[in-house]
């Protein structure tokens, strides 16, 4: 027996030993050694990075991500840029385009009412719980959607704005469009996949962009922790942290110049991410899309966010104009009480101030800058400048068109632009040569000014009898102006008077009964019928009066044919008696 009971523990021994050996690393054999095995690296980790083929451009690191973007805000260039505009799947950060309409075109005091549109969502997505009929604001709505993701809240936002899905889905690809996107289509809120629903790196760059330029939208963003209070439908609070692990200090990512952002995830576009970073006078947004990770999303970021941090620099200036005015610089001296008919273009700086900002790599060689001049609306103009082909920033100032020399200071290529990148450590840059052009406007002016005084003092009957015409014809112009005013003064008048009188008589309808409406249609259509009878009679009437002059014509007709005959007849026997 015992023989017996020795072998079944021997065998349940050895049944056992496996189990309890200890564990032992898989280990790959290569050459003789043994190495443990590595994560293969993904294929996008060799796509071309489009910003490293620009000449003197700091050389970018190599990313996971497929597809990245960091955007400079200040002046809108691209820092760096790999695979920027290749059509990509954008998951939750979606949800900065419907935050950036929901803050520009609502009052997030006003409430929202959800339906039942909250339950069109794929099983699993991220969501609130909301329910059909719950009431909530429109601000506890944008911390719904951007903090805690919540795909429920983002139809409703939707439907809120624009009816349906669709048609939010419309609002977005024009909201799009007018930002400059060049490859995004929207075909929801949330960002749940959908074939037709898709954007790329530059574009996302382009709308994170404007939507920091929003305070609203930046409070949001920025906001790490947030708490829907209870609604008429919950009785709990709703608390939740903001999904970007960048923001909060406990986190392994935690950078203190994150400034906020939005990720997400789906099956088909994997990881994507978009955060805010801010330091040293420098404001930027990273882009990063389709990686697979969390993890590396937020690593790519670091890594492309530093890049951008470390590698460049951005300067604001103003470009300051001449204090003169086209009043001084023409020499006239006061002209008393007739001052106040003096033009108010007189008392305008030929240029007046401009404002830009301009962002170059450390080691940039500010004879690569050149830039290019385009005309706006009125007197401004928008000076775009380039570093070897790529857009690094922008100015914009007011000049005066007839001030040519001025303008042309701008326009002609000179050191100009070196030295306000030079000087750009200022404040305040003066534009170059400005004093001597005005100073030759001056004189131009003054001359001219002195030829139309010895002219009028040599030819003063031509000039007098000049001035009479023209005084006739501006009087007579005066008194043309003033009928057409008056004219069109009684017109206005009578319209506006038509216009009271229809909205009078629209509040008295609003005010009658609808028995007192049936009566009053009743008394018209009486007097439309009394109307056409008495047409009617007077017609028959006027018929009347005209058979009875008919009659009496034919009557006297008839006379006169008797008494031609009557006379016939008497001259006849006055014939016969002779």
């Amino acid at each position: 027996m015992k023989n017996w009971k020795a072998l079944i523990a021997g065998f349940l021994v050895l049944c056992l030993l496996p189990l309890m050996a200890p564990y032992t690393p898989v280990r790959a054999e290569e050459g003789g050694e043994e190495q443990e095995t590595e994560e293969p690296i993904p294929e996008s980790y060799y796509y071309e990075i489009e910003s490293n083929q620009i000449p003197g451009w700091p050389q970018g690191p190599a990313i996971e991500s497929a597809a990245a973007a960091v955007m400079d805000m200040d002046t809108g260039t691209f820092l760096y840029s790999k695979n920027a505009t290749a059509k990509m799947y954008p998951a939750s950060i979606t949800k900065i385009m419907t935050t950036l309409l929901l803050v520009e075109n609502c009052d997030l005091n006003e409430e929202i009412t959800f339906s039942e549109i909250v339950y069109d969502l794929e099983e699993g997505s991220s969501h609130l719980g909301i329910q059909p009929g719950e009431k909530m604001s429109l601000k506890d709505a944008a911390y719904g959607a951007m903090l805690a993701s919540a795909n429920d809240i983002c139809n409703g936002i939707a439907e809120y704005m624009a009816g349906s899905i669709s048609g939010f889905s419309d609002m977005m690809n024009a909201r799009a469009q007018e930002i400059g996107c060049v490859n995004t289509h929207f075909a929801n809120p949330h960002g749940l996949f959908q074939e037709d629903h898709y954007t790329c790196a530059y574009d996302m760059a382009l709308i994170a962009r404007t939507a920091y330029e929003n305070p609203l939208f930046r409070e949001i963003a920025g906001t790490k922790e947030y708490t829907i209070p209870e609604t008429n439908l919950t009785e709990e609070e709703r608390s939740f942290l903001n999904h970007h692990k960048m923001l909060h200090s406990d986190e392994e990512y935690y950078r203190d110049w994150c400034k906020g952002g939005k990720n997400g995830f789906t099956s088909d576009s994997l990881n994507t991410l978009v955060t805010y970073a801010e330091k040293d006078g420098k404001s930027l947004v990273s882009v990063v899309l389709c990686v697979n990770g969390a993890d590396k999303a937020y690593i790519d970021s670091t890594k492309i966010l530093e890049y951008g941090l470390e590698n460049f620099y951005t300067k604001n200036f103003e470009t300051s104009g001449s204090k003169r005015t086209f009043y001084d610089i023409m020499g006239f001296g006061y002209l008393g009480e007739a001052s106040m008919f003096q033009p108010a273009i007189w008392d305008q700086v030929p240029v007046a101030n401009g404002r830009g900002s301009i962002t170059l790599p450390n080691t940039a060689d500010k004879a690569e800058l050149t830039y290019q001049v385009t005309e706006q609306a009125g007197n401004r103009k928008v000076f775009s400048y380039e570093y070897n082909g790529c857009l690094v920033g922008t100015a914009q100032g007011s000049f005066y068109s007839f001030f040519a020399p001025a303008q042309f200071t701008y326009q002609t290529k000179s050191d100009a632009v070196k030295e306000i990148v030079k000087s750009a450590s200022g404040s305040n840059i003066q534009i170059e040569s400005l004093n001597e052009v005005l100073e030759q406007t001056t004189a131009l002016f003054n001359n001219g000014y002195r030829m139309v005084t010895e002219y009028a003092e040599t030819h003063f009957t031509t000039v007098l009898i000049g001035g009479i015409i023209i005084l006739i014809i501006l009087i007579l112009f005066i008194i043309l102006l003033i009928f057409r005013c008056t004219s069109d003064s009684r017109i206005k008048r009578r319209r506006k008077q038509e216009e009271e009188e229809r909205r009078r008589r629209e509040a008295e309808i609003e005010q009658m009964t609808t028995a007192e409406i049936e009566a009053e249609l009743r008394a018209v259509m009486e007097q439309e019928r009394l109307k056409k009878e008495q047409e009617r009679a007077a017609l028959a009437e006027a018929e009347r009066a005209a058979e009875e002059a008919r009659r009496m014509e034919e009557k006297a007709h008839e006379t006169e044919r008797m008494l031609e005959e009557l006379e016939k007849e008497r001259q006849e026997r006055l014939a016969s008696k002779k």
